[in-house]
């Protein structure tokens, strides 16, 4: 009776521990480089509602922030911050302020996908879009193909040399030329996306205006977006 009891207790703790070990965690690969699906605009309306513009692709940097983690886009002038629950899985970011306050809540899938839903407040309660969004994350690859070809104009700005560009870009370039992450060791070339504020009900961007660019230096990332006109200018550089 004593070996049977034995028997039973061990094959149960085997069984439980086998439970517990397919539990997944996809915390630890939260930070890095997303193309991540986001409303090309929202409109408020009645009160309580918005209508939201259709999904555009676009590219953002995620990492360790002062509270959490901060997401770094090109939509947000300055880089939300928000938690991943214990879980391991579940985020909250959140940027703005009353009474345009935004947030992106969701999960993280696998160690490459998420998905989502951005909201906005109206008079203190999220309304958030119908459609699901998803992202993935990218690895940067500084051998794969520069479609753009900007990669070399990225690490000139980057470098301090001197470049055609529009007077309004002063303190972007400034800012990542200060960035204070040591050297620079590679440029990778991610994808296309479109100038964030420039579309809405009755317009639609070009989705190729930006080229985006992932950065490593000796201590950290940036992701650089930048627009070079038909004259060579360049109308749009700014990295985070």
């Amino acid at each position: 009776m004593m070996r049977f009891l034995l028997a039973f207790l061990l094959v149960t703790a085997s069984a439980w521990a086998q439970e517990v070990e397919q539990v997944t965690v996809f915390g630890g690969s939260f930070t890095g480089f997303w193309q991540i699906e986001s409303p090309g605009w929202f409109q408020k309306g009645m009160p309580g509602h918005v209508s939201w513009g259709p999904l555009r692709q676009g590219w953002c940097r995620i990492d360790h922030g002062t509270n959490g983690y901060a997401s770094h886009c090109l939509t947000r002038a300055a880089g939300a911050s928000g938690t991943l629950e214990q879980d391991g899985r579940h985020f909250h970011l959140a940027w703005g302020s009353t009474p345009t306050q935004q947030m992106f809540d969701g999960e993280v899938t696998s160690p490459t996908t998420l998905e989502g839903h951005h909201a906005i407040k109206v008079m203190g309660i999220p309304v958030a879009t119908k459609v699901l969004e998803h992202g993935r994350k990218v690895v940067p690859m500084p051998d794969a193909a520069d479609d753009a070809g900007k990669r070399e104009l990225v690490r000139a700005v980057l470098g301090g040399e001197t470049v055609a560009h529009d007077a309004t870009l002063e303190a972007d370039i400034a800012a990542a030329r200060n960035l204070g992450l040591g050297k620079l060791k590679s440029i990778s070339f991610l994808g296309r996306q479109m100038m964030a504020g420039k579309e809405g009900p009755k317009t639609v961007p070009d989705q190729n205006y930006l080229a985006a660019y992932a950065v490593e230096f000796a201590d950290g990332q940036a992701l650089c977006w930048l627009h070079q006109d038909e004259d060579g200018k360049l109308a749009v550089f700014r990295c985070a």
